[in-house]
């Protein structure tokens, strides 16, 4: 394929793009202080490397690592010291969030240092029109969240991953104060039995969509499809030319959003290096911190 005739594809996913795709997953400076500000007890740090964020939300939260590495040029040793440093130093592995898009000077960084592939992700894509519409099907309520609805709609989100995932309710709730979230709760027979996440980032004209549940026995009644037909509703009301999920490849979660129109931009291989001699994360984990 020439370059002239990729450059006539509505969607191909070139180095640029995939800069963009890259900041729904990426905790960009606002959304650190929003999340500090939110949990003040958290020991929350972030940190600039070679073009990509990493984070570090405690030591059992699930997403510490680093994203959009390698996308800006090359990645050196002396990056790969720090980042590692970053992540060792609060005992916790060294992840990295590697695209097909990086520079290859990070691929041979991670293999030169023994790091293993812990996940694939399905990045999916689906162009936003201008006018999104949504009516959620009979039954279904669907509420922006607040601070009186923020523990609820946490709780009911944990709970819809249960089955698959255990994770805090406490993870989600910086969620909602993410700047230009995307947090909604749904409602039925005044109950709340699902959730989702996401946030809309202007300067990439992308909205995130992340977070997504519904309780077990409320399944199979649109709140899912009402969900996320709000959030594309929000974006493009927004001006959001994009939105952009990541799921697990081949799962449930990624057949719905495919159903819904979403198609797959690449995927994405999460590698990590683990630290046997730090016995301080088992400690911590121990105390409860």
């Amino acid at each position: 394929m020439t370059a002239i005739a990729a450059q006539q594809l509505p969607d191909f996913v070139d180095l640029e793009f995939a800069r963009r795709l890259e900041m729904a997953e990426t905790i960009l400076p606002d959304c650190v202080e929003a999340m500090r500000r939110h949990c003040p007890a958290h020991p929350i740090a972030a940190e600039e490397v070679a073009g990509g964020v990493a984070f570090f939300g405690g030591v059992t939260y699930p997403a510490n690592q680093i994203v959009g590495m390698g996308l800006y040029g090359e990645v050196t040793r002396d990056d790969m010291d720090r980042v590692e440093q970053f992540f060792r130093s609060r005992a916790v592995p060294s992840t990295v969030v590697l695209s097909p898009l990086a520079d290859e000077s990070l691929r041979t960084l991670l293999g030169e240092r023994g790091y293993r592939i812990a996940e694939f992700n399905s990045v999916l894509i689906r162009r936003i029109s201008e006018a999104e519409p949504f009516s959620p099907p009979d039954g279904v309520v669907l509420e922006r969240v607040t601070p009186e609805t923020a523990k609820p709609w946490m709780r009911a989100i944990a709970q819809g991953f249960a089955q698959d995932i255990a994770v805090a309710e406490e993870v989600f709730g910086g969620f909602a104060a993410l700047p230009g979230a995307l947090a909604f709760l749904a409602r039925i027979d005044g109950n709340i039995v699902g959730g989702c996440g996401g946030r809309i980032i202007p300067e990439a004209r992308i909205a995130a969509l992340f977070g997504t549940a519904t309780l077990p026995e409320f399944r199979r009644r649109g709140v899912q499809s009402a969900l996320i037909a709000q959030r594309l509703h929000e974006a493009a009301l927004a001006g959001c030319e994009y939105a952009v999920v990541s799921t697990n490849p081949g799962s449930g979660s990624q057949r719905n959003m495919e159903r819904r129109g979403f198609r797959l931009a690449y995927t994405k291989t999460v590698m990590m290096r683990e630290w046997p001699d730090a016995p301080a994360a088992k400690e911590n984990e121990a105390d409860g911190h």
